[in-house]
């Protein structure tokens, strides 16, 4: 009877440790060039928290440098306290005979992180992308759009195990049966393996 009780348990295990369903950060480049950000913003549905703008400077002319502003706070301000700023990143930078930039602060690239913990609240985020370019610094805006990363988590009433499912990946009705079905496994499978 042993056996089976050990049986039993490694197929409970086994039941409630499916993967989780959870989103995977992402870099969503965005290259800075003479003509402007390209894309020009990005639309609903496509970023959620946790996911990095890549902001990448390809303008190749001389002594062209770009950086964007980000209103966090959403007052129409872009350079408030709780607003955040790239560094400017230039179109290269020069590296010394081992590979390592000459100016540590010389950037080319550079990542923002879409989440809270930046200051950045899902939604539509106000950006200023600006161009300095021969004593001349040229602004055009753009709106970058992002949404939480939801995922429900539904516990099963009898033992206390917790599964998680995407939000997205499943109807209501198929998690319901999906949650039903697993806990009729777990009340059927013993009285199964104790009549043998």
């Amino acid at each position: 009877m042993r056996v089976s009780e050990s049986v039993l348990a490694v197929l409970i295990v086994l039941l409630f440790a499916t993967p989780t369903a959870a989103h995977e950060p992402k870099e969503y480049t965005m290259l800075l060039k003479e003509e402007g950000v390209t894309p020009n913003g990005v639309q609903d549905g496509i970023l959620v928290s946790t996911d990095y703008l890549f902001f990448y400077n390809v303008d190749k002319r001389e002594n062209a440098s770009h950086r964007i502003l980000i209103d966090a706070d959403s007052d129409g301000i872009f350079n408030g306290s709780d607003d955040i700023s790239t560094a400017w990143l230039h179109p290269s930078c020069e590296l010394n005979q081992t590979g390592q930039r000459t100016d540590p602060d010389c950037q080319v690239t550079e990542l923002v992180l879409l989440d809270p913990s930046n200051g950045l609240l899902p939604g539509n985020i106000s950006m200023m992308h600006q161009v300095l370019h021969n004593g001349t610094t040229e602004e055009s805006p753009f709106i970058v759009s992002f949404s939480n990363d939801e995922h429900a988590t539904q516990t099963a009433p009898d033992n206390g195990i917790v599964l998680e499912i995407e939000d997205d990946s499943l109807d209501p009705i198929l998690k319901s049966v999906l949650v039903l079905s697993l806990i009729g496994i777990v009340v059927i499978l013993p009285r199964l393996l104790s009549e043998h």
